[in-house]
């Protein structure tokens, strides 16, 4: 148990007034931490600056508070300390997350404001409007009037854009109004970050650390898996993928096309960065059973692959 005399004891010895810092995140983790959430969640348009200072002041003591610990290790040996610095470093893991919390709830920032929602990057085509791209690609209700959101967000005069096309700009979808939910990836729904970053399946290293795979990769791997996964692959969701009786022996497998259609998109609903999956063929060639396939990523780029079991 901690007590007042412990702390004010650590303060004789360090000259850090861990008092006031418990104090100061406490009173942070009850007020100023559900306000960033809020934010961050979109539930909230707009906030003081004071929560993000406040924010920055904890980090700052408890790199200090640390420090201490380290300068004054010999004199800190009960075991009382430890509970001390458990107390310091749980605060210190919470405030971590809270600095990353435009990840976890999936939210980013525009060149205007704080935006709710997914960004992405897009090239004006030729003889497109910013209504028809309202209406057509980010599936606006009433296009004839967010046209305008998007101009602004993009600082775009009416001779900016021609019918030429040509002019890269940033749409927003908002995830709150539900046009995009991606649960799969943890990050700023920020351009390519949508679609996340995963480690190399066969894992190994790379300059000294794990390797991980660029954003364009990570999605053709998932594809891969996905297509070749089979029931029981997966622990964690023994149920997902392809029964192994549906495509045993090319005949069987010829009456089970139904199945095969519908145990493959179903496995391939279960990663929303993922999205119109489809079988375009299925065939019977040497006895083997042939699928070609394509889907889309969130990024708007189409995969085509094709499988043989």
């Amino acid at each position: 148990m901690i007590t007042i005399d412990i702390l004010d004891q650590f303060e004789r010895i360090t000259g850090k007034n861990i008092r006031l810092f418990f104090s100061k995140a406490l009173d942070f983790f009850s007020t100023d931490c559900n306000l960033l959430i809020a934010y961050y969640s979109g539930n909230v348009r707009e906030i003081k600056s004071d929560p993000f200072a406040t924010l920055t002041a904890l980090e700052d003591m408890t790199q200090t508070i640390f420090a201490a610990f380290h300068a004054h290790g010999a004199r800190l040996t009960n075991t009382r300390w430890w509970y001390v610095l458990d107390e310091v470093e749980q605060i210190d893991s919470r405030l971590k997350t809270i600095r990353n919390i435009h990840r976890w709830a999936r939210s980013t920032r525009s060149g205007v404001a704080y935006t709710p929602g997914v960004e992405m990057d897009y090239t004006i085509p030729a003889g497109q409007t910013l209504e028809r791209i309202s209406r057509d690609v980010l599936g606006d209700n009433t296009p004839q009037d967010e046209w305008a959101d998007i101009a602004v967000s993009n600082y775009l005069r009416e001779e900016d854009y021609t019918p030429g096309g040509g002019v890269n700009i940033r749409l927003r979808r908002s995830s709150v109004s539900g046009n995009v939910v991606v649960n799969a990836v943890v990050d700023a729904m920020d351009g390519q970050r949508i679609v996340g970053k995963d480690l190399h399946r066969s894992i190994s290293f790379l300059d000294n650390d794990l390797k991980c795979l660029s954003y364009e990769d990570t999605v053709r791997q998932s594809v891969e898996i996905l297509a070749t996964l089979k029931r029981n692959d997966n622990p964690y969701v023994p149920d997902c993928g392809l029964q192994s009786a549906v495509v045993v022996g090319a005949n069987r497998a010829s009456l089970n096309f139904p199945i095969i259609v519908r145990q493959m998109t179903a496995t391939f609903a279960t990663d929303d960065t993922l999205k119109d999956f489809s079988i375009q063929e299925i065939k019977v060639e040497s006895d083997n059973l042939l699928i070609n396939y394509q889907v889309t990523s969130r990024l708007n780029e189409t995969i085509d692959g094709s499988i043989l079991i």
